[in-house]
């Protein structure tokens, strides 16, 4: 087999992902945030640096959790202090139908508020304030992934 041929790449892990590796400008991101300054803020950021992404936003628990049913995003924004139900809750909730990638986005710094996220699935926690270009980094890393 010559090498850098496109035979070399049949074992690749990617072959064995889970989920298939996703074109970065035919995303679905859903945005559960209650605050709208932030909620603005990253509204902008997404259209400047990755216009093609389809972004929902929604400031309800309950209503995120119907929208991972139902418009079956890639990735997931999650705060965990919202209104109606708590983030964890909707981490739990979106977990019993949809392995999407959440990232947790919160203004709790306690290693227990960290730790619960992650043990109840979500794969990242980043923490407000944040920088907003390596932010979108991490979304799109865990997207194409």
């Amino acid at each position: 087999m010559v090498a850098g041929t496109s035979s070399d790449h049949l074992a690749t892990p990617s072959v064995c992902m889970e989920r298939p590796a996703r074109d970065q400008s035919a995303v679905k991101v859903l945005m559960v945030e209650d605050d709208p300054q932030i909620t603005e803020c990253l509204s902008l950021a997404f259209q400047v640096r990755w216009p093609e992404a389809e972004v929902m936003f929604t400031h309800l628990g309950a209503r995120a959790v119907e929208l991972a049913g139902s418009e079956a995003p890639d990735i997931v924004i999650l705060d965990l202090g919202l209104p109606d139900i708590s983030g964890f809750e909707v981490l739990k909730r979106i977990r019993v139908f949809s392995a999407v990638p959440v990232i947790i986005l919160t203004a709790w710094s306690e290693d227990a508020a960290v730790t619960k996220g992650l043990e109840l699935g979500a794969d990242e926690c980043v923490f407000k304030p944040f920088k907003q270009l390596e932010f979108l980094e991490r979304v799109k890393a865990l997207v194409l992934r």
